[in-house]
């Protein structure tokens, strides 16, 4: 994007002698729209983009390329907008500011550039899907192998939650383990503003869209969670966080329900998509199963190894249960 915006845009607002041009592109595939200019003014910049969106719907219905001229208060001079159509459907719009007045020769040119562009868009949007989805891989092959890894699961619950935080660009995450009686969530693990208050914080585990997809078993994103009638509002009333966005994950090893994950508050107000969601969920049973590992070989370690050996028996362990990797982890950790 920063290529296309240094070096395309200078070259078509040079060709068609215009003083700013902008380019608007939206696709299922992108979280958010692109908007890349070249010599518009910073105060123009938002009023475009909303422009740019607004008429974007509008102007997708147009079969050619009839351009939308504009002239209001806030925005740039003599400023045209044109459909960037291709054979492979509508890329977006292109923003042309202080264009002169055009005959069927530059008309003829325009048709040209804008199908060209179209096509340039497209690959555009390509690459930086792609780019994305490598990223979302990276990400959970490297959450995959650290939960493989010899350390503590708070350490390692920690850092996964910062991975995810950092891929889907969000301001928080937490996971939210039930109890034994599967009546409340307790927060097991948050990283995020409000960590201090929420590691102590505990609510019914029917509540909330937290309690919702962990009766369902189906993962959600909630774009709109002030308007939810599911969203409970106890817990931001107690730590004073402010909850907008929100994917949420059930956590379930097997057919054992643990919890749920939460990633909440995408960054700049953008809203969650579909494939970060779908990331989301695959890191979860990873989650899930070395959540449910740990507890378990806390269950043995308390109730075989310690009454029998004594409370200090991981250290110099003959491992009782030698054939099982995870008192490997537990020893080494209490050395």
């Amino acid at each position: 994007a920063q290529e296309f915006t240094t070096m395309a845009l200078p070259v078509i607002a040079g060709a068609t002698s215009s003083s700013a041009a902008f380019l608007y592109a939206a696709d299922p595939r992108l979280s958010d729209p692109l908007f890349l200019h070249h010599g518009l003014e910073p105060e123009y910049s938002s009023a475009c983009l909303r422009l740019s969106a607004d008429l974007f719907a509008q102007m997708a219905r147009q079969s050619g390329y009839e351009p939308f001229y504009v002239s209001t208060p806030g925005l740039p001079n003599d400023l045209t907008l044109y459909p960037v159509r291709s054979e492979q459907g509508y890329a977006g719009l292109l923003g042309l500011s202080g264009l002169e007045g055009t005959d069927a020769a530059q008309d003829a040119f325009m048709e040209t550039l804008l199908r060209s562009l179209a096509n340039a868009t497209n690959r555009l949007l390509e690459r930086y899907d792609a780019e994305r989805q490598l990223s979302h891989l990276n990400t959970y092959l490297s959450v995959s192998s650290m939960l493989a890894q010899e350390m503590g699961l708070n350490e390692l619950l920690e850092i996964t939650l910062y991975c995810c935080m950092e891929t889907v660009d969000a301001e928080s995450a937490s996971i939210l383990l039930l109890d034994d009686e599967k009546r409340e969530f307790a927060f097991y693990q948050v990283e995020g503003p409000a960590k201090p208050l929420l590691m102590a914080a505990t609510f019914p585990a029917d509540k909330g869209v937290a309690g919702s997809v962990m009766s369902s078993g189906r993962s959600e994103v909630v774009n709109k969670v002030r308007t939810d009638p599911r969203w409970y509002q106890a817990v931001d009333s107690d730590t004073g966080h402010a909850t907008r966005t929100m994917i949420a994950v059930p956590l379930v090893a097997g057919e054992e329900r643990i919890g749920v994950l939460e990633v909440l508050n995408k960054a700049d107000g953008g809203l969650f998509d579909e494939d970060e969601h779908l990331l989301l969920v695959s890191v979860a049973e990873e989650i899930a199963f070395a959540i449910r590992n740990a507890k378990v070989f806390e269950y043995v370690a308390s109730t075989y190894c310690k009454q029998r050996q004594g409370q200090r028996s991981c250290k110099g362990c003959v491992r009782p249960l030698g054939s099982w990797t995870p008192c490997v982890k537990y020893r080494e950790a209490s050395l």
